[in-house]
């Protein structure tokens, strides 16, 4: 299990946008399996499942996002999981890895689009 979390400029919408237009660089078997947004208490919210098949594993990854829409932006916790060998215990995370870095390259491009980094 892989785990990336940062505060960006914006709005959820904004972003979504952002990520849907740059979804390919997360794989070209990428699927959203599931999702759901609402508002509690004044704060803006959406959760994501994506999954995507791992070659070098035989198996599939996932990856949840979370985001929370504030004053100062939008919190986004993003954790990869799955794809990993061993039965008892997990050898391999490089699935893992790799599917969380491609999701934290589009989060770092939208930073410098926003004039953050």
């Amino acid at each position: 299990m892989a785990q990336y979390t940062t505060t960006v400029k914006g709005s959820i919408a904004e972003l979504r946008r952002f990520i849907e237009h740059n979804k390919s660089q997360l794989g070209f078997t990428i699927s959203t399996e599931d999702e759901t947004e609402g508002t509690v208490e004044g704060i803006k919210y959406y959760v994501a499942g994506y999954e995507r098949y791992a070659y070098i594993g035989g198996n599939r990854v996932s990856l949840n996002v979370t985001m929370m829409e504030f004053s100062e932006g939008v919190r986004i916790v993003a954790i990869s999981l799955g794809g990993s060998q061993g039965a008892f215990v997990k050898i391999n995370h490089w699935s893992e890895d790799n599917f969380l870095n491609a999701f934290v390259s589009i989060v770092e491009d939208y930073k410098k689009k926003k004039g953050e980094v």
